[in-house]
């Protein structure tokens, strides 16, 4: 279901279309559509000529349109419609293509003298506010420019000139330029501009074989007289050809760069992206979530390009919202609700709306594709927008302004009642690093804690020999035990080299007598491997206060049964360690 929403007091809801729906409080409505005007982020509008028409330039299908005026003011001509000299097929004669290029003279004239209208001003206060992601105009005007949005399709590449010769290049870009790009709103270089004209603009001409664009501005008077210029890009290839003796190709005319039926856009792929890049959104930018919400003004909506963005750009608005909503189109269309007996129905969300006089045909067609319908002239809606635009800036000033006021007057009695000198202030009862807060020098700013950068430690270089002194504590005295052995006879044999030098070896002689230092109380009984015994039995007496040693004389160690040693220091590598025995 569409809601019927219109703008004038006493409007029956229309026979047709069937599926829609009457509101009960109009007013009430169009204050909700505004309010989901101003709540969106990335609104996306699709215009025609209804919002130039206060301006002066004429639509096409009114009582009063170009179509019905041209056919009038030409009764000589056998034009079925104004309509025919919007047609690819007016190149095809001469007589046709004079029309065509009069009729392009006055349109030129009339737009340059038209000035931005209501609807225009809204556009740009929207676009102010960061709420205006596109606007697709199908009108040649470029009245969007005037009144300070960025105008054009944009140049995802370098076009140059398709000629006929590797060196027109530079000469063929496209240039376009008015004397309002100084108020025109900045636009970033990498996003496309904020009005893409779908059907060209009146400012420009390009050749029908190079296809080098000019401004229109400059060939006027040829226009006026209905005769298409040269274009000055092929006569300057042709003359270079000549002289340098090659054939000639010919020498191509203008024609206003304005999209006709049955034609393709000249620039339609650069079109096409921005399109697709409004509906799915990108990965940076305003439109990165792509368009939430969809206005539709003053067209009739028969160009089939333009009815297939409607329908896709319908779609995803809704898709964006917070849920479905109730006039969702359903397999089976339920009668109309009576007016009297229903209830006023409740629309959930308003995400796609068409603003026109009169609703598009064949209405079958759009049945579940707006939410809802606002029958009236767009300016009277756009003064109402700008109105309520206008009344939310104010609110926002007037509560700034309060808050600024309430911080002041907090600061005043701040200022009456607190002490000046900080004893007063402690005496007051206020906290001391408060006091020392308000009574810092304004000049010092405050210290900011900063992360402090370990300094690099320098290489680790071998330490010199150093020396010291370690004191031991003397242990008690220990008595000592002398054992004296005596070695057996030994038998010698010489033995003489080829030298005649003998030298005397001992055969299996024992040890030689040795000195054995023992503690006291040890001993020491074996039988040597000779078969002799070398030592002698001792019986001593152990002083009460040294213990029995437990281990043999090869595992005896002074540090072991040292009871200090553990007291003593470790000795590192490459220190001298001098110590002193008290």
């Amino acid at each position: 279901m569409t809601l019927f929403v219109p703008l004038e007091a006493d409007t029956s809801l229309p026979a047709a279309p069937s599926f829609l729906t009457e509101s009960l409080d109009p007013q009430a409505q169009i204050s909700k559509v505004i309010r989901s005007i101003l709540k969106a982020k990335r609104i996306v509008v699709i215009c025609g000529a209804g919002i130039s028409v206060q301006a002066g330039i004429p639509d096409f299908r009114s009582a009063d349109g170009l179509f019905k005026t041209l056919k009038r003011d030409n009764p000589r001509e056998a034009l079925v419609s104004g309509k025919d000299l919007f047609d690819a097929s007016v190149f095809n004669s001469e007589h046709t293509t004079a029309l065509f290029c009069q009729m392009i003279a006055q349109l030129w004239s009339l737009s340059q003298a038209a000035k931005p209208t209501a609807f225009h001003n809204a556009l740009r206060a929207l676009d102010d506010r960061g709420k205006l992601l596109r606007v697709y105009t199908q009108n040649i005007d470029a009245l969007e420019e005037k009144c300070g949005l960025s105008f054009g399709v944009p140049e995802f590449e370098d076009k140059r000139c398709k000629g006929r010769s590797k060196g027109a290049t530079a000469d063929c870009l496209i240039k376009e330029s008015s004397p309002s790009d100084a108020s025109k709103l900045p636009c970033p270089p990498s996003d496309p501009p904020r009005c893409i004209p779908l059907h060209g603009t009146l400012q420009s001409m390009h050749c029908q074989i190079c296809n080098c664009s000019f401004s229109l501005e400059d060939y006027l008077p040829s226009l006026t007289m209905g005769q298409p210029p040269q274009c000055p890009e092929c006569t300057s290839m042709e003359e270079t050809r000549q002289l340098i003796g090659k054939r000639a190709r010919g020498v191509g005319k203008l024609r206003p760069s304005v999209v006709l039926y049955n034609e393709a856009h000249k620039d339609g792929e650069g079109v096409g992206e921005v399109v697709k890049k409004d509906l799915i959104g990108s990965s940076k930018g305003k439109g990165r979530s792509g368009a939430d919400f969809l206005l539709v003004v003053g067209t009739s909506l028969r160009v089939p390009g333009t009815k297939r963005m409607v329908r896709e750009f319908a779609k995803a608005v809704r898709s964006r919202g917070t849920g479905p909503s109730r006039n969702s189109p359903s397999p089976a269309s339920s009668p109309r609700p009576s007016s009297a007996t229903d209830e006023e129905p409740v629309v959930p969300a308003m995400k796609a709306i068409y603003l026109n006089l009169d609703f598009p045909v064949p209405t079958r067609e759009w049945e579940g594709v707006f939410d809802a319908w606002i029958q009236g002239d767009a300016q009277g809606f756009a003064e109402m927008l700008q109105e309520e635009i206008e009344r939310e800036a104010r609110a926002k000033e007037l509560a700034l302004e309060r808050r600024k006021k309430r911080e002041e007057d907090a600061t005043q009695v701040d200022k009456s009642t607190t002490p000046k000198t900080p004893k007063a202030q402690l005496k007051a009862g206020l906290d001391a690093k408060t006091v020392k807060r308000k009574h810092a020098s304004p000049s010092t700013p405050s210290a900011k804690k900063r992360k402090v950068q370990p300094l690099p430690t320098p290489p680790k270089t071998p330490s010199p020999r150093t020396s010291f002194k370690l004191r031991i504590p003397p242990r008690p005295p220990i008595p000592e035990v002398v054992i004296t052995t005596h070695p057996p006879t030994s038998s010698y044999q010489n033995t003489s080299y080829p030298g005649g030098q003998q030298v005397i070896i001992p055969e299996k002689s024992p040890p030689a007598r040795r000195n054995l230092v023992l503690p006291a109380g040890s001993r020491t009984a074996g039988t040597s491997e000779y078969g002799h015994s070398n030592t002698t039995p001792l019986s001593t007496s152990f002083p009460k206060n040294v213990k029995h040693p437990s281990s043999s004389l090869n595992d005896l160690s002074d540090d072991e049964q040292d009871a200090d040693a553990h007291v003593l220091p470790e000795i590192r590598p490459n220190v001298l360690c001098e110590i002193e025995v008290a």
